[in-house]
C-alpha cells in the first residue's frame, strides 16, 4: 500500500505572462492517525511501505526517530548503514531525473539503459543494507559481502559515460565558467546539451527570491522548526522555516560549490542553477563513494536526536530534500507522529515554484506548459504534478 495523491499548478494566463499561481496537493497526511497506538517496531515497517517514492529514507528517517524516543543510541556501524543506505538512494535518484525525467521535461528521449543498469547495480546492496538500516534494537553494520568499492567503480563508469564526458571527479575538478562553457557547448552527454540549451534559451526560469534552506543541524531545526512541527498538525502541509517557506533540495546543499555558485550568480535560483546542483551533488556522492567515506560536513544524511522523554527527531537529506520523521512515545506506544516530506517544502503555496512561475513571460499557451513543467520537474516532486492554465 502507497499513499499517492497528486499536486495541481493552476496558472492564471492573460496571452503574454503569467498572472497568478494556484498550488494545490490531494496527498494524505494520515501517518498521525495511522501509526497512533501502535508499537514503535510497526511503525518502522510500515512507514516506508506508504511511499514508493525515498521509501529507504522514509524506513532510515523512521527508525532513527522511534529509536531515539525509546532511548536508544544506534552504533556507529548502524549509522554507517544508514547514510549509506540514504546516499545510494539519492543517487538513483539524480541519474534518473538527470537521464530520464529532465530530456522528457525537455523534449527528448530519455536513456533508460543506464537508469536500468544502475538500478540493477544498487538494488543488491540495497536489500542488504535495508534490514540492518531499519533496524532500532540491534548494532549489525554494512553486511561484509556487501561489494561497496566495486559498486562505485560501476556507478562512476556509467555517470563518466553517460552524464559527464569525463571521471566525475575530474569533471567537478574543472568547473569553472570556461569549464562549464566548454563542457556544455562541448555536447559529449545528454546533460551536456541540455544543459546549453538551458543556458541559451531559459537561463532564468522559474528564479526564485525565496530563502535556500540553511544547513539542517540539530540546533537550527531545533529553534527555527520545531516549534511549529510540535504545535501545529497542520505544518507538515506547509512546511516554513522560522515562519517562511524556503527551498530544499541539492541546491540548498551544494550552493557553495564553485560550479554551482557560478550558475547562480548568473542565473539566480532558477532551473539551470537546479540541474547544476544536482549534477554536482552526483559527482561528488560517487567520488565520497569510491574513496568510501560519506563526507557528514557536506550533509547530515541520516540524523536523529531525542527532544524531551519519550520525543524524537529524525532527519534524513533525501534528493528532494529534507525528510523530517517526528514521534512521540508513551508507555511504549506512538501518540503523535508527523511527517514532513520535502515536496511540501518545495512546493508550499507560497514556495519556490510558485514564486518562480508568478509572472512567468509567455505569448504561447503549449510554451507555458513545456515550461511549467521543466520549473516542476527542477524541483522534483514526489507525486505527480498536472498543470493547468485559466485563461484570464
Amino acid at each position: 500500500m502507497t499513499i499517492e495523491g497528486e499536486l495541481t499548478l493552476r496558472l492564471a494566463w492573460d496571452g503574454q505572462r503569467v498572472t497568478g499561481v494556484d498550488l494545490r496537493s490531494t496527498r494524505p497526511f494520515i501517518a498521525s492517525r495511522l501509526f497512533a497506538g501502535r508499537a514503535p517496531a510497526d511503525v518502522v515497517t510500515m512507514a516506508p511501505l506508504l511511499y514508493s517514492v525515498c521509501a529507504h529514507a522514509h524506513g532510515v528517517a523512521a527508525a532513527g526517530a522511534l529509536e531515539a524516543a525509546t532511548g536508544r543510541k544506534p552504533s556507529s556501524a548502524t549509522i554507517a548503514a544508514r547514510r549509506l543506505c540514504v546516499v545510494l538512494e539519492t543517487i538513483q535518484e539524480h541519474l534518473w531525473r538527470l537521464l530520464l525525467d529532465w530530456p522528457v521535461a525537455m523534449g527528448r528521449a530519455g536513456e533508460i539503459l543506464p537508469v536500468a543498469a544502475t538500478r540493477r547495480a544498487i538494488a543488491p546492496i540495497l536489500a542488504a543494507l535495508v534490514p540492518v538500516a531499519r533496524r532500532i534494537d540491534g548494532s549489525d553494520g554494512i553486511p561484509a559481502d556487501c561489494d561497496v568499492s566495486g559498486l562505485a567503480t560501476s556507478l562512476n563508469r556509467i555517470a563518466a559515460m553517460h552524464v559527464y564526458g569525463a571521471a566525475p571527479d575530474a569533471w567537478l575538478a574543472r568547473a569553472d565558467n570556461d569549464a562549464i562553457a566548454a563542457w556544455a557547448q562541448g555536447g559529449e552527454t545528454l546533460p551536456a546539451r541540455l544543459f546549453q540549451e538551458l543556458l541559451s534559451d531559459a537561463p532564468d526560469l522559474a528564479r526564485s527570491d525565496v530563502a535556500l534552506m540553511p544547513a539542517a543541524q540539530r540546533g537550527a531545526l531545533a529553534a527555527a522548526v520545531l516549534p511549529a512541527l510540535r504545535g501545529d498538525p497542520a505544518f507538515a502541509q506547509a512546511p516554513s522555516w522560522n515562519g517562511a517557506p524556503v527551498e530544499t533540495g541539492a541546491l540548498a546543499r551544494a550552493r557553495a560549490h564553485p560550479f554551482v555558485a557560478a550558475i547562480g550568480a548568473r542565473c539566480g535560483n532558477a532551473v539551470p542553477s537546479r540541474i547544476a546542483a544536482r549534477l554536482t551533488e552526483l559527482a561528488l556522492l560517487l567520488g565520497q563513494l569510491e574513496a568510501g567515506k560519506i563526507d557528514e560536513t557536506y550533509a547530515p544524511w541520516a540524523d536523529a536526536f531525542a527532544l524531551d522523554a519519550g520525543e524524537a527527531l529524525g532527519a534524513v537529506q533525501t534528493a528532494r530534500g529534507l525528510l523530517l520523521h517526528y514521534a512521540r512515545i508513551d508507555g511504549g506506544r506512538v501518540v503523535a507522529y508527523r511527517i514532513v516530506a520535502p515536496t511540501e517544502w518545495n512546493f508550499h503555496p507560497a514556495g519556490a515554484l510558485a514564486h518562480g512561475l508568478a509572472a512567468l513571460a509567455a505569448n504561447d499557451e503549449q510554451r507555458l506548459v513545456r515550461e511549467a513543467r521543466l520549473a516542476v520537474q527542477a524541483l522534483d516532486p514526489c507525486v505527480n504534478c498536472r498543470v493547468e492554465v485559466a485563461h484570464a
